[in-house]
């Protein structure tokens, strides 16, 4: 049964695939006919992303022949955001990325996120929200923290957390 097996074999995690300095040339700050939002931590915002936000990154990213084997389908996703500092509060920053928030078939997540995926495409809506409630919790944060010593969380860091089941994530998400 699907809804029992480990996290980890249906669900997998992944650093974003888009790395902004090498596609530098089809980044934009403002929407252009051909383009699709691109994600950053700076669009974390109480737990979700907010999308468009005004800051030093570019919020849309060019979908053509050079870059679409870097976007992602749109779904329910878990971000993580992969760098934090020594003084913040927690480790694990996640935000929930929703499609009905954003419009659009195909998706950007910049390299300073870690996405949550199953089969490179978006999640149940139940199971992000829970599994966003359990990456959020000082329980996990604390977990992360006894083998992660540094303030980069990578996906392999995310990997080698324990998770609970899908359906107490489903049941955490309803």
């Amino acid at each position: 049964d699907a809804d029992s097996a480990p996290v980890a074999a249906v669900l997998g995690v992944a650093t974003g695939p888009v790395v902004d300095f090498r596609l530098r040339e089809y980044l934009s700050d403002e929407p252009r006919p051909t383009s699709v939002p691109l994600i950053y931590p700076m669009h974390f915002e109480n737990g979700f992303v907010i999308h468009p936000k005004t800051g030093k990154k570019p919020n849309w990213i060019d979908r053509n022949d050079a870059t679409e084997k870097w976007l992602m389908p749109s779904g329910h996703y878990v971000l993580v955001r992969r760098l934090s500092s020594k003084e913040e509060k927690r480790r694990l920053v996640p935000a929930v990325f929703a499609p009905a928030e954003i419009a659009e078939d195909k998706i950007g997540f910049e390299n300073h996120v870690n996405v949550f995926h199953k089969k490179k495409a978006g999640l149940p809506p139940d199971i992000a929200r829970g599994l966003a409630v359990w990456l959020g919790s000082t329980m996990a944060d604390e977990w992360l923290r006894r083998f992660n010593g540094h303030t980069q969380v990578n996906a392999g860091d995310l990997r080698a957390l324990r998770y609970p089941d899908l359906e107490t994530l489903k049941a955490w998400g309803r």
